[in-house]
């Protein structure tokens, strides 16, 4: 009994004794545990950042190229609908025959004054803004402009110094007053009066519809220069399906409507369904119930998810699992600096705003302190169509009508731009009473890399030596994106770290299709069941102020030329050898300086100052190479080609003016005979460019005849147009050697190849470690239904 309880005690110590064993093992691993945790956490890579310099705040004192403020505009509006003598309502009260504001935007400053304020320190400019009104409590009723200031707080208003003060009234753009209670008159006369025509057609209605709904839209201005009536207001309207998205549902039906301010009423003036024109609803009507008339019928598509025009994804994935795509970052935080409107990066400085009427400009561009252009803008886009039917055969538009500025309505990061982008919004005086309207992420602004070196060379030379050196081209963009309508258009200013800007002009979006018949066979092509593809032209102008080396400047071709020499080293006698040269040709005056492309003899285009030349002899120029040149194939004078008058030119240079800010105006589409710019006059009254202050006038467009793939909608690859400005001669070597982002690769003794290479970086030694900031992209697009889909239907 007592060996039993010894026994039993051995055992009871043993176990305490590895109790404590298995306790204090617990406690080890604990300890070790936090002391390794602590370790890890001490050694945490830290997400990438660095020293920024971001400022998007609005400006209490505006720089002279910043749009109108929300201080301004209050004063602006008080200021406005004080004046009697305008007769104001508020915009959203307005009707066709009242008075009221209809855009507002900032007039910048005549360049002389700018130029005085910012390169001699003169007095700062008055701010004061365009002011466009809508007339309609005249008789006969018009359009009017006048300058306003000086802001925030106005006290004149006075003409604006360029173009005709009285626009016809016909010539304004489409506005809500007239949209609203007019178009609701056209889909209800045609309803009451086709109602069997239109459902036993198209199996749909205008009213009461529920998911057959159809509507007249895409508007086709007819012009009086097409239509011989010189104070007509008429549009086409082509009847559509409201199936996602609308654009590739239409149909064989359409309407010319004038919209008649004298009677205030809606005519019809012509009718035309399944291939056949009519004079009126009821004419089409009649011939329909007694079986004279052509009938068609068309069903009404289904609607889902596969639905061919709609863009939900479908198709095999390329990918059996999924991997995301590659991203950048921005290692040491952003490189360039924003304050206000104005960005400085790697040598680089400018202004940027956003026109509500033409869109995107840059201001006061400056590399290495010295200004290469005052202004670089798109002025115009412009988009002509063919077709049988009448509704596409007149479809010539100009975009600026639609105001093309207002057509931004917002980017999203990691598609339109890089998630790292730096993203700004823009202001605007719209048909809008006292607040300006606030368009979210109207511009981005992103450097990235490129994916091919700036420049690059590989020595493979024992007696140069063996070496490698590169550097990777990486840029700053600065990009806005507008959808007019149907097509979508990407707009980018390019700076590279070697004094080379580029502008880019890219189109995407859906194609304006026709139903499809016979008749439309030599206009484009068919795409999709009852879809036909309209061949049309896309045509974009750009205003390029270039100031080379101060305002005096002159515009030269290096012209190439084939030439031959006796080859006094062939045996065969008399033999020659062919080659080419070039010789020089300074443009005397503007109509010289109206540049058409001919392959037959190729040139170089450069601007300069004659007074500086570098150690060679050699102007110290900036080159413009334009790579997205189109030929306008309309006769000139013909239909609506006189309110493009520039697209006749690849390149035209004129004297500059203050009364020829624009190429263009948001009247252009409504009056061909008598546009309210003519472009054309800038160069006909053939003025000096020889040593004055120039500007260039860059047209760049290409022909589309759509196919298959450009469903459901038209991808941009191909649908890319660039113009540069390049450095020649300007600076003694490549300006970006400066840079410290390229690398060197040589042998440590080039005697000894195989004692191996040095790898030379001429930034920090040690490249420090950090990880991208996580972009939570549903948490990024879940905030855009607000910020761009809401404002994309106003």
């Amino acid at each position: 009994m007592k060996e039993y309880r010894r026994s039993i005690g051995r055992w009871r110590l043993l176990a305490f004794v590895l109790l404590l064993c298995v306790v204090a093992l617990l406690v080890g691993i604990i300890i070790i545990s936090f002391v390794k945790n602590r370790q890890l956490e001490d050694q945490k890579i830290p997400y990438c950042s660095g020293k920024e310099d971001i400022n998007l705040a609005e400006p209490t004192v505006p720089s002279v190229f910043h749009d109108l403020t929300a201080v301004e505009v209050d004063g602006l509006m008080k200021y406005l609908h004080s004046q009697r003598s305008l007769n104001l309502v508020k915009p959203a009260d307005a009707k066709v025959n009242n008075s009221y504001v209809y855009l507002a935007e900032i007039y910048v400053p005549p360049k002389i004054k700018v130029l005085d304020y910012l390169d001699n320190n003169d007095v700062k400019p008055d701010r004061e803004a365009i002011v466009t009104i809508f007339r309609g409590d005249k008789r006969p009723p018009i359009v009017e402009e006048y300058l306003v200031g000086p802001l925030p707080n106005p006290s004149n208003l006075k003409e604006v110094p360029y173009h005709r003060q009285k626009i016809p009234f016909n010539l304004r753009p489409f506005t809500g007053p007239e949209w609203g209670f007019q178009m609701y008159a056209v889909n209800a006369a045609i309803h009451s009066t086709l109602y069997d025509l239109v459902f036993e057609s198209f199996g749909g209605k205008f009213i009461h519809c529920d998911d057959k709904c159809l509507r007249l839209v895409v508007p086709a201005p007819y012009s009086p220069a097409v239509s011989g009536v010189p104070h007509g207001r008429k549009t086409w309207f082509t009847m559509v399906r409201l199936v996602d998205v609308f654009f590739l549902h239409p149909l064989d039906f359409a309407v010319l409507i004038n919209f008649n301010y004298d009677t205030q009423n809606i005519e019809f003036e012509k009718v035309w369904y399944n291939g056949q024109s009519f004079n009126s609803l009821e004419e089409l009507a009649a011939g329909y119930s007694d079986g004279t008339v052509r009938k068609t019928k068309v069903p009404f598509p289904s609607k889902n998810d596969r639905t061919f025009s709609k863009m939900t994804r479908r198709g095999p994935a390329f990918q059996n699992e999924f991997k995301r795509d590659p991203l950048q970052f921005e290692p040491d935080g952003k490189r360039y600096t924003i304050h206000h409107n104005h960005v400085e990066y790697m040598g680089w400085k400018f202004y940027y705003r956003m026109s509500p009427v033409s869109g995107p400009q840059i201001y006061d561009v400056r590399f290495r302190d010295e200004r290469i252009a005052y202004e670089i803008s798109l002025q115009e886009i412009v988009v002509f169509y063919a077709g049988s039917k009448p509704s596409q055969m007149l479809a010539e538009y100009f975009d600026s009508c639609t105001l093309i500025g207002i057509q931004d309505k917002g980017l999203v990061p990691g598609i339109d731009c890089p998630a790292h982008a730096t993203f700004m919004d823009t202001t605007f005086v719209a048909e809008s009473s006292k607040e300006p309207i606030r368009f979210k992420n109207a511009f981005c602004l992103f450097e990235h890399n490129s994916g091919y070196p700036l420049r690059r060379h590989h020595s493979h030379s024992k007696f140069s030596g063996s070496f490698y050196e590169g550097m990777p081209n990486v840029v700053l963009t600065l990009r806005s994106v507008f959808t007019v309508g149907n097509y979508d258009y990407i707009f980018d200013f390019i700076f590279f770290q070697n004094g080379v800007v580029q502008v880019r002009a890219m189109s995407t979006g859906y194609i304006l299709a026709t139903f499809n018949t016979r008749e439309e066979a030599p206009f484009g092509a068919q795409v999709h069941d009852d879809l036909f593809g309209n061949l049309h032209t896309h045509l974009f102008n750009f205003k390029v102020d270039i100031d080379i080396k101060g305002k005096t400047n002159r515009f030269a071709t290096w012209d190439i030329t084939p030439t031959s020499r006796p080859n006094d080293y062939s045996a065969i006698p008399n033999a020659h050898y062919h080659m080419i040269n070039y010789t020089r040709e300074v443009k005397e005056t503007e109509q010289t300086g109206a540049y058409k492309f001919d392959f037959e003899t190729p040139k170089y285009l450069l601007f300069y100052n004659e007074q500086e030349k570098n150690a060679y002899g050699n102007p110290k120029a900036y080159r413009i190479l334009n790579k997205g040149m189109v030929k306008q194939l309309f006769a000139e004078g013909e239909g609506n080609e006189p309110a493009a008058s520039w697209a006749r030119y690849q390149l035209a240079v004129t004297q500059y003016k203050e009364s020829e800010r624009r190429s263009s105006s948001a009247y252009s589409y409504m009056d061909s005979s008598d546009p309210v710019v003519q472009f054309q006059h800038f160069i006909d009254d053939d003025e000096s460019i020889k040593d004055e202050d120039l500007v260039a006038w860059v047209t760049m467009g290409l022909h589309h005849i759509p196919h298959t793939e450009d469903l459901p909608v038209t991808p941009s690859p191909g649908m890319d147009l660039s113009f540069y400005l390049l450095p020649y001669n300007y600076f003694t070597e490549d300006p970006a050697m400066a840079s410290k982002s390229s690398v060197r690769i040589e042998l440590k003794d080039r005697s000894k190849p195989k004692d191996g290479v040095r790898v030379i970086r001429y930034g920090p030694e040690e490249e420090k470690q950090c990880v991208a900031h996580k972009n939570n992209y549903y948490d990024m697009y879940m905030k855009y239904p607000e910020a761009i889909l809401e404002t994309g239907s106003s």
